[in-house]
């Protein structure tokens, strides 16, 4: 009775999802609070035995999931729900499933017995389900298991289910790819009009098309037999989807089979002129663009019916028709070119993407006849209203990459170039992001055209007073960085100044003491290579050429006098107030002394060089310039090689701050005459200086918004220049200055022997990213016949399946913990700044002559640059465990080991003889080290470890007739090297732990280990002992750190004792003296505390000691 009670009032009082919906809309309180509320009665709900009001639960958990709350509560019932015989219950059951599960739902393996069933139900509505549900959950093992019930579909009576099976088996194919070679031929027979199996209804061959696009376009050359089957559709089908598709794949076949295109031409040109569809139009005009760009008609046809996309008012054929005329431009530029009208129209158009995407056409479109006027017509919509500083960013560098077209090719004219840059070099723009390009390319310009210099130096010195580039801020803009360009041109080439005096006050201003460092530097570098020009010209300033020693020098008698009044100018003294008072006016700093005091290191640096050669050694000046800068070829730098000898990481100067700790005094003395002399300031007017400073870079702080801005009237006179707004883009006009020179660049560049100059390619082709899908189709070869073995899984059942997974899964792991256990951890020897060694121990092997334990040991090179010579390993002996009777390194390889004798005994200069024995162990070198009492014998690792490379050398360690009495204290080596030219020593630790000298054991039973190994092997063997203060319940959880890592297998488990087997690598005559037996055990340490003894029965002593307390140490590190 009261389960009857319970049932009726849910199904009575249970609300439903139009309810829950009204209720959250109408919450007063918080909307989330609701939810909660109701998901908590919607997760009992979903559990009822009641099958309205589980599928009523089923759909408002959907619902909540569509929210963003996870419904894995109630992942078993939705397949309960799916299950139901009923179909409106089944499709609740199958859309909640497609929207909520995942490829990670723990429930979905209980699928597979569900689609099955379904996908063999006599109503196609309910196939229909299944297959839905495999096109949105599939993963691999349900592709794997529902395969052959998928292609079973195919032949279907019913058209929908067939055209849902053709779709679905593109998941499964993508989940499962070893199902594509088998199905491939039903699915290529669907289309052949000639075969029995041919579907004619026209849905599923359009399903059929699209499946086989997808993959065709993924691998063209593996899908080229489906060339004949789609030409013969083109004529036949009248579904534009399945045209757009067929014409997409011939485009990528076009290119793989040349006869294809011509056959294309009557089929492809009908479909143009005859079909009324603008997407249909588009594909045939693209897939002409993309692989068909040989056969003249067409690509004829398709620039004419291109150019009516452009010209057409609808936004989006607009850019479709850009785009497609980008496509064929990469094959025939020539064919667009009546098209350049069309296309500079775009540049006026209000779409920002269409006007990006015809400039990137124009780029591509121009020749050396039209090169001037596309620039102009850039440079003419460079600024908009209202101002879109994207667009005159992208605007600035496309002409200048127009302009650098296999390396100014196209230019002639560099004069009217230059005049291009400057205009560009003064646009009024908030962020000006290419002003490093323009920077570059001002500088490439006169340093490799001679014949411009005159104008260009003459030109952009008036840059240095422009209140456009002093102005700019240099947080958001790098519009600065064309001062630098400004200042090296003026100091390059001085003798084309027309005022050195007044082009040394402007690079000394105020206005630039308050740019960025680098532009200061710029500056002050120049002032000097203007006043060493004027004290004493060097050779190249005098022998001028390629076309410069034509133009007239400027009259410009300057002496050293005047310019030093210049750059030396004095600071402002002291001035008194006109009240009398003795307050005073700090005195400010103007000239060389503005930047000598600076904040900036660099600055201040450079300002003290220019000083000194202005000042007190002019002589110096001259010779620090007399070398002109030669143009180096793009990439040469990179090609550099830098010496072997050379340490790129090692600092200029290492001892440098114990100089200057040595060069600190605390004498006063006579420090201010001795300033005064040399013409510093006080100790007072220097901080003053530098806090101005300070002050000057703060107003153009980050997040400093300025409230009071120079304006052109409060600068001086000589800063006062013409501005450039963004409103005002006549200001500098270009198409009133037209070219009429023709001038010659420099060509031979400075390259390094090894440079090999990259193919110059007008625009790079795009780099086309693999999907996932693509990467998965690669392997798949559709055109090789099917073996005999190669079929579609088998159909088994259920629960054989979970059977033969179980076992799998079983197996697998067996094998993950073998090959766990058979690889030992790396052992970092040496871990330094420059240099990594790196030990693999590999396996161990006891043979007659000994045990050798093999190991690789891996020498990393951290260095970038500089490379190690001769790195040699050797043994550190001892007295009483490791010594030379006992143990010796050598190497494992022959070959290695010849080559190291002969390279070492050329080093020993012939005072050792190459062993010519037969044993390869033999051959090895020998290295008496006499240093006091010891001797080693050691080998070399490497000759050379270039910078940022490894080397890996097989070694061994060989212990001569048993292992040593202890291996607790690991193997001491000495490493001997040389860096720099200057010989290292380091020693390294080699730990030999237990694991190293096991092998992983059978499995025995407990009576064969009492009985066999511990009554008969074991019984006069050593017993090693030890006592670990852990807990025993912590025992449990390390057992599975020991066991792998230890090779040593379970015998038995009780409550307060376990019992453990190990082998030992032995001969096969001694193998009975291989076994090792490990007791645990539960005692009592001090005052009531318990504790876990350790117990190791062995006939290596060595062994059982060092298993102990490998023991010990992983207990004590999981009990912490």
């Amino acid at each position: 009775m009261a389960e009857a009670t319970r049932v009726a009032s849910q199904i009575l009082f249970q609300n439903s999802l139009a309810e829950v919906v009204r209720k959250l809309r109408s919450a007063s309180k918080s909307e989330a609070d609701v939810i909660e509320q109701c998901i908590a009665e919607t997760r009992k709900e979903i559990s009822s035995t009641v099958q309205s009001v589980k599928v009523t639960a089923v759909l408002k958990a959907v619902y909540f999931s569509m929210l963003g709350y996870s419904a894995a509560y109630g992942a078993f019932n939705i397949i309960e729900v799916m299950a139901d015989r009923l179909f409106a219950n089944k499709r609740i059951g199958y859309m909640a499933a497609c929207i909520t599960f995942t490829p990670k739902t723990d429930v979905l393996p209980l699928l597979t017995a569900l689609l099955k069933r379904d996908l063999a139900s006599a109503n196609q509505y309910e196939v229909g389900f299944a297959l839905y549900c495999i096109s949105s959950l599939c993963t691999r093992d349900l592709a794997r298991d529902l395969v052959v019930d998928v292609v079973n579909l195919l032949n279907h009576p019913r058209n929908y289910v067939r055209k849902k099976a053709v779709l679905s088996l593109y998941r499964v194919f993508f989940e499962y790819p070893d199902a594509l070679r088998p199905t491939y031929p039903q699915l290529k027979e669907k289309l052949d009009d000639h075969s029995e199996r041919c579907d004619n209804d026209p849905s599923v061959r359009g399903a059929v098309v699209c499946i086989l696009c997808e993959l065709a376009r993924r691998n063209p050359a593996n899908f080229i037999g489906l060339a004949v089957p789609f030409f013969s559709m083109l004529s036949t089908v009248h579904s534009n989807w399945t045209l757009i598709k067929i014409v997409k794949v011939f485009g990528y076949f076009a290119p793989l089979e040349p006869r294809l295109g011509k056959k294309l031409v009557e089929p492809i040109t009908n479909l143009i002129h005859a079909t009324g569809a603008k997407s249909v139009q588009y594909e045939c005009i693209f897939a002409v663009a993309n692989g068909m760009s040989k056969v003249a008609s067409l690509t004829k046809l398709a620039a004419e019916k291109m150019k009516l996309f452009v010209e057409d008012a609808d936004q989006n054929l607009k850019y479709m028709g850009l785009d497609a005329m980008s496509r064929m431009m990469r094959e025939n530029p020539k064919l667009l070119s009546d098209q350049r009208d069309v296309i500079l129209a775009c540049l006026d158009d209000m779409d920002v993407t269409i006007r990006r995407k015809a400039l990137e056409l124009l780029q591509g479109l121009v020749t050396k006849k039209n090169i001037v006027s596309t620039i102009n017509s850039m440079m003419e919509r460079r600024v908009r209203s209202p101002p879109d500083e994207d667009w005159s960013n992208r605007v600035i560098a496309t002409v200048i990459e127009v302009a650098q077209i296999n390396d100014y090719s196209l230019l002639q004219d560099f004069e009217w170039y230059f005049g291009v840059l400057l205009d560009i070099s003064l646009m009024n723009l908030t962020c000006y992001k290419h002003g490093a390009l323009v920077q570059r390319e001002l500088v490439t310009v006169l340093a490799r055209v001679n014949a411009v210099r005159q104008f260009g130096v003459q030109s952009i010195s008036e840059l240095l007073c422009n209140s456009t580039l002093l102005n700019c801020d240099a947080t958001r803009s790098t519009q600065w960085e064309i001062i630098k360009a400004a200042a090296f041109l003026c100091g390059e080439y001085p003798y084309w100044l027309r005022d050195k005096r007044l082009t040394c006050e402007r690079l000394l201003s105020n206005h630039i003491s308050a740019m960025h460092p680098e532009a200061q530097v710029a500056c002050i570098t120049a002032v000097g290579k203007i006043a060493a020009y004027t004290h004493q010209p060097c050779p190249r300033h005098l022998a001028l050429s390629h076309g410069e020693e034509e133009l007239s020098l400027p009259d410009d008698p300057v002496t050293d006098a005047e310019l030093l009044t210049v750059i030396l100018a004095q600071h402002v003294k002291e001035k008194e107030n006109d009240d009398g008072d003795e307050d005073t006016k700090p005195e400010e700093c103007t000239g060389l002394q503005l930047f000598r005091h600076s904040i900036y290191p660099d600055v201040q640096e450079r300002a003290q060089l220019v000083f000194y050669h202005v000042l007190t050694n002019p002589d110096v000046g001259p010779s620090l310039y007399v070398e002109e800068l030669l143009s180096v070829a793009v990439g040469a730098q990179d090609a550099v090689v830098p010496p072997e000898d050379l340490d790129l990481d090692e600092p200029f100067c290492s001892p440098l701050p114990q100089l200057l700790r040595l060069s600190d005094s605390d004498d006063g003395g006579n420090t201010d005459n001795e300033d005064d002399e040399l013409g510093f300031l006080g100790s007072g007017a220097a901080k003053r200086q530098r806090q101005q400073e300070k002050e000057k870079h703060g107003e153009v702080a980050a997040f400093y918004i300025k409230g009071m801005t120079r304006t052109r009237e409060e600068l001086p006179t000589d800063v006062q220049v013409e501005t450039v707004t963004a409103a005002s883009p006549q200001s500098h006009s270009v198409s009133s200055h037209l070219p009429h020179k023709t001038h010659s660049i420099n060509r031979e560049l400075s390259r390094p022997s090894n440079y090999v100059a990259a193919a110059s390619t007008r625009r790079p082709k795009e780099e086309i990213e693999e999907d996932e899908a693509t990467k998965k189709f690669r392997n798949v070869d559709v055109t090789r016949a099917l073996t005999v073995d190669e079929k579609l899984p088998e159909t088994i059942p259920y629960t054989q399946l979970l059977q033969l997974r179980a076992s799998a899964v079983g197996e697998k792991e067996d094998l993950q913990a073998a090959a766990a256990a058979a690889v030992f951890d790396p052992i970092v020897l040496l871990e330094e700044r420059y240099l990594r060694v790196t030990a693999y121990v590999d396996s161990c092997h006891v043979r007659k002559e000994g045990i050798l334990l093999a190991l690789d040991v891996e020498v990393s090179n951290l260095a970038s640059s500089s490379s190690t010579y001769n790195l040699r390993l050797c043994i550190q002996y001892d007295e009483d465990n490791f010594t030379q009777q006992g143990v010796r390194l050598e190497l494992r390889d022959a070959n290695d080991a010849n080559n190291n004798n002969t390279t070492n005994n050329n080093r020993n200069c012939g005072d050792k003889k190459n062993n010519k024995s037969g044993d390869p162990n033999q051959k090895q070198e020998e290295v008496v080290e006499e240093s006091g009492e010891s001797s080693c014998v050691g080998v070399c690792v490497a000759e050379r470890v270039k910078g940022s490379t490894a080397v890996r050398r097989k070694l061994g360690v060989r212990f001569l007739s048993q292992l040593p009495a202890s291996l607790v204290k690991p193997l001491t080596l000495n490493l001997t090297y040389t860096r720099g030219k200057k010989p290292v020593a380091a020693t390294l630790q080699l730990p030999l732990c237990y694991p190293y000298f096991a092998k992983v054991p059978k499995d025995i039973t407990p009576t064969e280990f009492r009985e066999t190994i511990l009554g008969k092997f074991l019984v006069a063997a050593p017993l090693v002992t030890g006592l670990v203060d852990v807990n025993l319940s912590r025992v449990p959880l390390a057992l599975p750190l020991i066991l792998p890592k230890l090779r040593l297998r379970t015998v038995e488990v009780f409550r307060d004792i376990a019992s453990f087997h190990g082998v030992l690598h032995a001969r096969k005559s001694t193998v009975e003296n291989a076994h090792v037996a490990v007791l645990l055990r539960e005692e009592t340490v001090e005052e009531g505390r318990k504790g876990v003894s350790i117990a190791v029965k062995a006939h290596q002593t060595c062994l059982a000691e060092s298993l102990v307390q490998e023991i010990a140490s992983r207990m004590m590190l999981e009990a912490s």
